[in-house]
């Protein structure tokens, strides 16, 4: 049995209890949990990062699955809860969404209204604040809107009403707890009597603000939150806030799944309804459940396990940076999998290992990339694979396996955590960690996937400069028109092909070839068939290569080829099959114009001590030896055609003379 969740926001307390309210069911059954999750869920505008994070959900094929749970109203990209919607009935698998209003799939929905109405009449009429403000979720959360409304309703209803300037959109988060505060504080023009958070982070936040700005909590400002998270026990006075219900939420939609998947009747829409909890911070006595002793415990065991992946990370982060390839990473990823106790781990990454250097060659060609770099591939890698102590990779796969069928995490009654890895909207792939809580209990294991990113990233772009250069250095080296190395290249790799030679006892030689009348062509037809010409030579001369032999366009019209190991018979043989191999070009393209060259060689019969140049100064003068004597023959030639062109005038001249008879008469 496999059943996919998707939801966004790991780390928060309200999706691990979730989370844990689906596995605690999931597991006794032996079934398979494959959990896509991400960090950035952020309902602000979309940024190429949280394009990154969301598209996590696009990766599994719906088609692999028995089961769907989702929190839709998690996703932030609504094109893509969307997409998910329709391959999920696609798939034609039963699916439940939680706190959303799909018209699809079945629900299990947590109350938000009436808790909230609830706290918000109990400030009012136990507390007598009448100056509350609010501080909610990002504007478009269906959650986050339901919470307001049912505050913004109550204050109607016990004759406060509700000012718009009272009221701060944040993210969730304790950070816009604290902006929500300064806010306040700075434009209100009196102090308020309550603040009411739509999330306990927030409510923190809140008060860590007011007591910096000298207010107490609950004697000056009252302040309540939503959730129940795990943060309201240390918070001191605690937390007025609402249990949820999450995990029960968690266990009765997967529980909706089986029974569908039974072919049992299942009710379509459950509500769970939320409870207030009143504590300190609105001024309420709350008489904690544990003693003192074990909260203090309590906070020093988490105080010291965050110190301890605060260490962590910053190791990381640190090491990270000086890295510079991709296995360097892998080497690195290995000392800290090991570290922080973790029995699965595979880094997935998109298409395969020469696909990404094609790519990188291809960009700094300044070609297209060749794929989507938002989207995963459709075939997937694993470079390293952490199973149990032992470290190994696998090959290509489908993306729809998610992982290969191979590897060692598949078995029953498993749950994987799958994370996104990317770098804004470049998508590298996905990493997955197996039955590894931690992965979505606390914000230690996101963190350490974002310095993962950070670190592909920075090798991403060292390779792309590698490949820059690379390329750059092809240029340098290499001629544009024919694509064969250019002068420069030639010298760049001569001295050590012979050194090489010289050491092993070889014989060393050039060959130097210069294209005859290429002037007389480009004057008469252009400079277009001039370099055709160009560009043929330089074909016979690469037919002609072979391996280990270096081949340049040595100037305009001159070609040099250094070659190792020829005896004279050898030299000779080579210089004869490419004058072949021009008169079989001229025989094929018959044209008005011919391809000649003039060739000559030289040959060292111990390359030890021999130098490029004065191997190129021989071959050149062969050459040009060769090039006088078809000058001398061209001359002679055109001499005798002269002659027989002069022969045949005067002939024709002495026929043509007319012989007239005297008149004798």
């Amino acid at each position: 049995m496999k059943i996919a969740v998707l939801l966004g926001g790991v780390g928060y307390d309200s999706q691990k209890r979730t989370i844990n309210g689906i596995l605690d069911r999931a597991l006794i059954d032996r079934a398979n949990v494959y959990i896509f999750t991400c960090v950035g869920w952020k309902y602000e505008s979309p940024s190429k990062y949280a394009k990154g994070e969301n598209n996590i959900y696009t990766l599994p094929d719906f088609s692999e699955y028995d089961g769907v749970i989702m929190n839709s109203d998690t996703i932030q990209d609504t094109a893509i809860v969307e997409r998910v919607e329709k391959e999920i009935q696609e798939a034609g698998i039963p699916c439940v969404d939680l706190n959303a209003r799909s018209q699809y799939f079945m629900k299990v929905e947590m109350e938000n209204r009436i808790a909230m109405e609830e706290i918000t009449h109990h400030l009012i009429m136990r507390h007598h604040a009448k100056n509350i403000y609010y501080i909610s979720g990002p504007v478009y959360s269906v959650d986050a809107g339901m919470r307001l409304q049912a505050h913004q309703k109550t204050m109607m209803a016990d004759h406060i009403g509700w000012d718009k300037d009272h009221i701060y959109y944040g993210d969730y988060s304790f950070e816009s707890g604290r902006r929500a505060v300064r806010k306040f504080l700075s434009e209100a023009r009196e102090m308020p009597d309550a603040i009411v958070a739509a999330n306990d982070e927030m409510a923190v936040g809140a008060i860590v603000e007011l007591r910096e700005a000298g207010q107490r909590v609950p004697e000056d400002v009252m302040v309540t939150g939503y959730d129940d998270s795990e943060i309201t026990e240390y918070n001191y006075p605690r937390l007025t806030t609402v249990r949820r219900g999450e995990y029960e939420a968690g266990q009765i939609a997967y529980e909706k799944i089986m029974a569908t998947l039974r072919g049992e009747d299942v009710e379509q829409h459950t509500i769970i309804q939320g409870k207030a909890v009143f504590a300190g911070s609105c001024g309420c006595d709350f008489h904690m459940q544990e003693d003192v002793a074990h909260m203090q415990m309590k906070f020093i065991e988490s105080y010291v396990h965050a110190s301890r992946d605060m260490e962590t990370l910053r190791n990381f982060s640190a090491e990270f940076t000086g890295l510079r390839d991709l296995d360097d990473l892998l080497g690195c990823l290995e000392q800290y999998i090991r570290s922080i106790d973790m029995e699965y781990f595979y880094f997935c990454m998109c298409g395969s290992s020469e696909d990404y250097y094609e790519e990188l060659e291809r960009v700094a060609a300044g070609e297209e990339r060749g794929r989507d770099i938002a989207a995963y591939s459709d075939k997937i890698w694993v470079p390293f694979a952490y199973e149990k102590g032992e470290v190994t990779s696998y090959g290509e796969f489908s993306r729809s396996l998610l992982l290969p069928e191979e590897c060692d995490m598949r078995r029953s009654g498993a749950f994987y955590t799958i994370l996104p890895l990317h770098f804004q909207d470049y998508c590298f792939g996905y990493c997955v960690a197996g039955s590894y809580r931690p992965a979505f209990e606390g914000r230690f294991y996101q963190n350490f996937i974002l310095n993962l990113d950070n670190a592909l990233e920075t090798i991403r772009k060292q390779d792309m400069m590698r490949a820059m250069v690379r390329r750059l250095d092809h240029m340098w080296i290499s001629d544009e028109l024919t694509g064969i190395y250019n002068r420069s290249g030639f010298h760049q790799c001569a001295e050590q092909m012979i050194s090489e030679a010289g050491k092993e006892g070889k014989a060393v030689g050039v060959i130097f070839a210069d294209v005859d009348d290429l002037s007389k062509v480009n004057g008469t037809y252009g400079h277009e068939i001039g370099d055709a010409l160009i560009k043929a030579m330089a074909s016979i001369m690469i037919q002609s290569q072979q391996e280990g032999e270096l081949l340049s366009r040595y100037g305009g019209d001159e070609f040099a080829v250094l070659v190792t190991g020829y005896d004279e018979t050898g030299m000779e043989n080579k210089v004869l099959k490419i004058r072949r191999m021009i008169d079989n070009y001229n025989l094929v393209h018959a044209r008005p114009y011919v391809l000649s060259a003039s060739l000559g060689y030289c040959l060292e019969q111990n390359a030890e001590g021999a130098e490029a140049n004065d191997l190129l100064k021989q071959a050149y003068e062969s050459m040009y030896s060769e090039k006088e004597k078809k000058k001398v023959s061209e001359e002679k030639d055109r001499q005798d055609d002269i002659d027989e062109i002069e022969e045949e005038l005067q002939l024709f001249q002495e026929e043509s003379i007319v012989y007239i008879e005297p008149d004798v008469t």
